[in-house]
């Protein structure tokens, strides 16, 4: 298995991952498919230096996927912080340590970016995904607001 950055031709299997999400709270959360829109976003996306979507690749096909994000700041001495999303493993590739290698290899870049932290979105909050995150260092926030538009 390989992490890397995803590329264009990525894009179709990284929606199909990306169907994997559920959203309970809002209708329109796991809504995901190839469009006109989808792809001027992935343009907007590749185009973003501070914008990175990492695949899990194993045997020529994509099996896992994260967004992360570094945000410029001016707090903390003007250290960037970074957000990582949209983690997603094939459900019949779970368990296997690819979640936590697209999230070891995003704390890495974030790392090298000079981030002083990196939070973490979820869109699970079953115990799986707390051991999970509890394994990889992160502490549970229970700060936090959420606004659909």
């Amino acid at each position: 298995m390989i992490i890397r950055a995803a590329i264009r031709s990525d894009l179709g299997a990284i929606l199909r991952l990306l169907r994997e999400l559920g959203d309970t709270t809002h209708t329109q959360g796991a809504h995901v498919r190839m469009s006109s829109a989808a792809v001027r976003a992935w343009t907007r996306m590749e185009n973003d230096p501070d914008r990175t979507i990492l695949v899990a690749e194993q045997r020529g096909q994509i099996i896992g996927t994260l967004g992360l994000l570094v945000v410029a700041n001016l707090t903390h001495d003007a250290q960037p912080w970074a957000v990582v999303e949209n983690v997603v493993v094939d459900p019949q590739t779970r368990g296997r340590g690819i979640g936590r290698a697209l999230m070891e290899d995003a704390l890495d870049r974030a790392t090298r970016a000079g981030c002083h932290k990196v939070e973490l979105l979820l869109h699970e909050s079953g115990p799986e995904a707390h051991r999970f995150c509890a394994s990889l260092g992160f502490a549970d926030s229970t700060e936090g607001f959420r606004r659909y538009l």
